[in-house]
């Protein structure tokens, strides 16, 4: 095992850094269920070239201009309460038992965004938070014959007045899962 030291932190190189496995996924104070296919994090980060006439086309400095996060979650549990959980402006016929999904024109995700953690099942590995996310309830499914059915959703990150968007490892999972409750609750 190496070890380097990156910002004051020590860092080992190992086997035992690599992870595998599955992770929870939390919205809010629900938990969306079991996943088919993997749940992907895509951080992607948008620069500004900077160019002058005296090098040509050449790059000679570039700045971050902003970030940006998107977690794709394929739900493959067909649960009515979890779709309604990341379907904005959807309701539950409970009389019917059935889903009533409205046009929701209008509807300001930022305002409905909750924390999303990630959680993996392998207890040794980093949560992943991200306090602000929200999805528009885009998703496909299809009816196969020989295939599960899976609920394809895709989740952004909202930045807080600080302009914090994600947190890897640390305690403020729950934390953050708890405010997001009370905040929905009131």
């Amino acid at each position: 095992m190496r070890e380097t030291l990156t910002k004051g932190i020590a860092m080992s190189s190992g086997v035992e850094n690599i992870k595998l496995g599955a992770c929870d996924v939390t919205f809010g104070d629900v938990s969306l269920g079991l996943t088919k296919g993997g749940v992907e994090v895509e951080v992607t980060t948008d620069t500004h070239e900077v160019k002058v006439d005296q090098f040509g086309e050449t790059t000679v400095s570039e700045r971050i201009m902003g970030r940006n996060i998107k977690v794709k979650v394929p739900m493959v549990e067909t649960d009515i309460a979890k779709i309604t959980a990341v379907m904005p402006g959807s309701t539950i016929d409970a009389g019917q038992k059935a889903l009533i999904v409205k046009v929701g024109e209008g509807i300001d995700l930022v305002k409905l965004a909750q924390a999303l953690v990630l959680t993996p099942r392998n207890k040794d590995d980093y949560s992943v938070t991200i306090p602000r996310a929200a999805t528009a309830g885009s998703m496909s499914f299809a009816y196969k014959h020989n295939e599960e059915r899976v609920f394809e959703l895709e989740f952004t990150a909202y930045p807080d007045s600080t302009g914090h968007l994600m947190t890897v490892g640390g305690t403020a999972a729950g934390t953050l899962v708890k405010q997001s409750t009370a905040k929905t609750a009131k």
